[in-house]
């Protein structure tokens, strides 16, 4: 179950549409990451080819973590204008609200089957490795996460 939580952490992060703290950009901290996970991947498995495929599915989640944060900040800035539209009815604001969900929705799912792949092609021992050389930079970004 510890294992799911690095990856958790990172599906996290889907939902933070605003600059890190202290001066951090958030987006950097998420890329370094990502950057220490693909590190991680291919110091705790060995098998070329499923390590390859490790790597693959992190890009792939990060792109899709990129995604979803493009979506939610669309939507967001579509919602604020149909705000400010005072003729603005209530079936509009229906039909946006349901259409931005269902996007997000998909990103959301593509994003959770990326993560079971990536399970799936673990071991406990990796995962185990994986999660036990958890970084500053993951640390930091699971802390942001929290803090919002």
């Amino acid at each position: 179950m510890r294992h799911m939580l690095v990856i958790s952490s990172l599906l996290a992060m889907l939902f933070v549409g605003c600059a890190g703290q202290g001066g951090v950009n958030l987006a950097d901290v998420e890329k370094q990451a990502f950057d220490d996970l693909r590190s991680e991947i291919r110091i705790a498995i060995n098998d070329a080819e499923r390590e390859t495929k490790a790597i693959t599915l992190v890009d792939e989640l990060s792109e899709e973590l990129e995604s979803l944060r493009s979506l939610k900040t669309i939507s967001r800035e579509q919602g604020r204008r149909l705000n400010a539209n005072y003729d603005t009815t209530r079936a509009e604001f229906d039909v946006f609200i349901s259409a931005s969900n269902v996007e997000i929705r998909l990103t959301q799912q593509r994003i959770l089957e990326k993560r079971v792949a990536f399970i799936a092609i673990t071991t406990l021992e990796e995962w185990n490795q994986i999660f036990n050389a958890r970084t500053n930079a993951i640390s930091a970004a699971i802390e942001s996460i929290q803090s919002i």
